[in-house]
């Protein structure tokens, strides 16, 4: 027994220093505060490259594996095709483009973004070009430089008014 008593009493020690209160871990920083400026930030700097037709400034936007889906047209999948749909399909001489952040949400590492969009016609556009509006929704991801991208993009398009009756 003799032999055994000094493992005995670090054991003892061990088992005592176990059960004795350890302090409390530091809360994870609550960075949905943060995250959710970050994205309303990032909502107003894609505008502005909208507007200067500045794709060098959207492609970091955009994630590599992003799927636009917009109204009346084809899925499109991955930054290389939504970049080249954008540079195509829209002149920044006929229209600018605003933009409203109404909602965000963020989970860890993904966000849910919303709001409403409009483009009104510059004075090159000429009178034919009407203004249009719509809403929008992206749900953005966390990037490994902790930079936030755009996942999966939706817009959607205001018709004219219906004014025949049913």
């Amino acid at each position: 027994m003799k032999r055994y008593a000094p493992m005995l009493g670090v054991a003892m020690i061990l088992v005592f220093a176990g059960c004795a209160q350890q302090p409390e871990p530091a809360p994870e920083p609550d960075t949905t505060a943060a995250d959710t400026e970050d994205l309303r930030a990032l909502v107003g700097q894609f505008v502005d490259a909208w507007n200067a037709a500045d794709m060098a400034a959207i492609g970091p936007m955009v994630a590599d594996d992003a799927v636009l889906m917009r109204p009346d047209g084809p899925l499109l999948e991955g930054r290389e095709a939504i970049l080249a749909m954008m540079a195509e399909s829209y002149d920044i001489t006929m229209l600018q483009q605003t933009a409203t952040v109404d909602e965000v949400i963020v989970l860890g590492d993904y966000a849910y973004t919303r709001g409403t969009w409009n483009t009104d016609p510059t004075s090159a556009a000429g009178a034919d070009v009407p203004s249009a509006n719509g809403k929008w929704s992206v749900l953005y991801k966390r990037g490994a430089d902790d930079a936030w991208q755009m996942s999966r993009w939706m817009w959607n398009q205001e018709g004219a008014a219906d004014t025949t009756e049913g």
